[in-house]
């Protein structure tokens, strides 16, 4: 496995985006630019990344391509596109998005209309539409799962990938951000267990997190800093440590760079203690 950080952190140069990465043990990096960023930056970039030994795991769309304006989904499906072009052109190991809200409210939020008659259909159909685009033939585009919109648990994303039915629709897997109550908190392990069983022959990249359950009311689960929460990291990375040796891993969601520091180190004595260790 390639382990790294969901982040670009904060860098004035290609140079030094890589050399804060390879400092912190990185081995997989998220894109640091788009498909508007300049031929030759990309170049520097990618220049650093392979001096570095850091694969490009993934290249972010983060744009709602179920928004109920016709204008904007239009906008960011065409956006869509071009990442997924740009992952193909530079080899990443994905092109990632969440499905996208097709309600009201924030582009990664809930909204009835998330689960409405029809919308399961847009986002298979979005989705093929995206890839059909592209044809990409050295990455392939990916859904986030997330707690509030398809796919929400791993049979939902296993009959996702049988109903797009391309050779280029993979998953990214984020396990904590499926344990969206109290039921999946208390088969937290086994869930986990679930993700893999099912979705191992098509996990490309990882987000690895911990998370903890608060006190009070009503049910609150949130990350915390990985080692401080109740995921087993030590079971999850022997899963991954299973996958493909190229498949990426990233910690994310944490406040600074110490915290990421932290969280580097934490996983990487683990991954370096299994079997198969780390690919460098």
């Amino acid at each position: 496995m390639r382990i790294g950080v969901g982040t670009t952190l904060d860098h004035a140069t290609p140079g030094q985006w890589a050399d804060d990465l390879a400092a912190m043990g990185c081995t997989a990096a998220v894109s640091p630019f788009d498909a508007t960023t300049s031929a030759a930056l990309r170049r520097d970039y990618l220049r650093e990344a392979r001096s570095h030994d850091l694969s490009i795991g993934e290249v972010g769309v983060w744009r709602n391509v179920m928004s109920p304006d016709p204008t904007e989904r239009r906008q960011w499906v065409r956006y869509a596109k071009d990442q997924l072009a740009l992952a193909d052109d530079i080899g990443a190991r994905c092109c990632v998005n969440i499905s996208g809200n097709a309600g009201p409210g924030g582009w990664d939020q809930y909204s009835p209309e998330n689960y409405a008659d029809g919308t399961y259909e847009h986002i298979v159909e979005t989705t093929q539409d995206i890839i059909d685009a592209v044809d990409p033939r050295q990455t392939v585009y990916t859904i986030e799962c997330m707690p509030w919109m398809v796919p929400d648990s791993p049979h939902g994303y296993l009959q996702l990938i049988k109903d797009v039915d391309r050779t280029a629709f993979a998953t990214h897997l984020d396990y904590t951000n499926m344990i969206h109550g109290i039921d999946r908190w208390r088969a937290l392990p086994a869930f986990i267990d679930e993700c893999f069983d099912l979705l191992t022959a098509h996990i490309v990249s990882v987000h690895i997190k911990d998370i903890r359950l608060h006190s009070g009311l009503p049910t609150s689960i949130t990350e915390v800093q990985p080692g401080s929460g109740s995921v087993d990291f030590d079971a999850v990375l022997r899963r991954i440590a299973e996958l493909d040796d190229a498949t990426t891993v990233f910690v994310e969601h944490l406040p600074d760079l110490a915290s990421y520091e932290k969280a580097m180190a934490f996983v990487l004595d683990i991954a370096g203690r299994l079997p198969q260790g780390v690919t460098h």
